[in-house]
């Protein structure tokens, strides 16, 4: 009677056993499919921004009413804002001169300017935009100047004055080109302009309190060069203050190669090079303390670079814009922006603007880091 009694309760427990298993096994596969699935969406690249596309020869990002402002090669000097650049989402504006001053004409053929860049002057309270008129190949050009009070077109107080003329050049007569300004203030306040496309290099000019070339001072300083040859591949100059070893100074940044296009496509050249001078007018020596304008330059971006986060491959990257004391994620105060050519671009159009975080290397030096991890939500 009790083996009778046993056996349906062992076998009762053997059975039990096995759904038991078998339920466990059931649930743990959903689980694991399902952290697969969180793995997989955590390793999709992000999105890319949006009203980037076109944007050549990027400007400086400035802030102005609460938004953030980009402008670029094109038209009457295009134009592109966020309400908040952690979003990604970028819309257009306004061109900064709908109608053209009469002036462009006699420099650009198609009377279009390229390579804006903007900075705002406390002294005077106004914006200041320095951009260029030509045709591709010349270096008969103009730099020209526009003020406005405010850069958003929904201020009241909205309104760009053409100012003319800074500086100019004649082929053939000037052994430099009036192309791609960059404005840059000494720690004593004095403003200088940076400027210089293939014609003789990357020179530097003061300028007087209204903007304009200095009429006391006409020195145009030598402070970069590829090679001794006159028209030799160098352009896109950026000046910013910043220290070295303790020491205050500058740096100076250059675009070596040819520049992102539709013509050029991934075939495009640039690379970002960079040196440092206590003085503003040189000489800028890079890591090795080679001198800018006899052929040196550390490499501070490099014509091609992979990125996991939003799966690009950005080429010819150039035109750098450095952005400081601005947590744009939060966290980090330091930035640089610029223009790039997106490795097999959706549409013809390659051509892009991008933001990365502004390091410093183990010697004190610039350093491109990550990209901006904009919302991508």
């Amino acid at each position: 009677m009790k083996r009778n009694i046993l056996f349906p309760n062992f076998f009762s427990i053997i059975v039990l056993l096995f759904i038991a298993l078998s339920c466990q096994k059931g649930d743990e596969t959903p689980k694991d499919e399902q952290e697969q699935e969180e793995e997989q969406e955590e390793e999709e690249p992000a999105p890319p921004m949006s009203g980037i596309t076109g944007l050549k020869d990027t400007s400086r990002l400035m802030k102005s009413d609460g938004k953030t402002f980009c402008y670029a090669t094109g038209g009457g000097i295009k134009m592109i804002w966020a309400s908040s650049i952690e979003s990604g989402e970028w819309q257009s504006g306004p061109d900064v001169f709908p109608e053209r001053p009469e002036w462009w004409a006699n420099y650009s053929p198609i009377n279009i300017a390229w390579a804006p860049d903007v900075i705002f002057d406390e002294d005077s309270s106004e914006y200041r935009m320095y951009y260029c008129a030509s045709k591709l190949g010349s270096s008969t050009s103009a730099i020209g100047l526009a003020t406005n009070k405010t850069l958003d077109p929904e201020n009241p107080e909205y309104e760009w004055n053409d100012k003319g003329i800074v500086i100019s050049s004649v082929e053939g007569v000037d052994e430099f080109n009036a192309l791609d300004p960059c404005p840059v203030q000494r720690p004593d306040g004095e403003w200088f302009l940076s400027l210089g496309s293939h014609f003789g290099g990357i020179k530097l000019i003061r300028l007087n309190e209204e903007g304009k070339w200095h009429e006391d001072d006409t020195e145009i300083s030598d402070l970069a060069r590829k090679n001794t040859n006159f028209r030799s591949a160098i352009e896109a100059s950026a000046v910013y203050p910043g220290e070295k070893d303790g020491e205050e100074g500058f740096w100076l940044f250059v675009n070596w190669g040819t520049g992102n296009s539709i013509a050029n496509g991934e075939n495009a050249t640039y690379e970002v090079k960079m040196g440092w001078s206590a003085d503003i007018r040189g000489p800028y020596l890079d890591k090795e303390g080679d001198n800018m304008n006899k052929g040196g330059g550390t490499v501070f971006l490099s014509n091609n670079q992979v990125f996991e986060w939003d799966g690009s491959t950005r080429i010819a990257p150039g035109h750098v814009g450095i952005i400081r004391d601005e947590k744009l994620d939060g966290t980090n105060p330091d930035w640089v922006s610029y223009s790039y050519w997106l490795k097999n671009p959706p549409e013809r159009n390659g051509i892009r603007m991008g933001i990365q975080r502004l390091n410093k290397d183990e010697d004190g030096w610039p350093e491109a880091g990550e990209l901006l991890k904009y919302n991508s939500n």
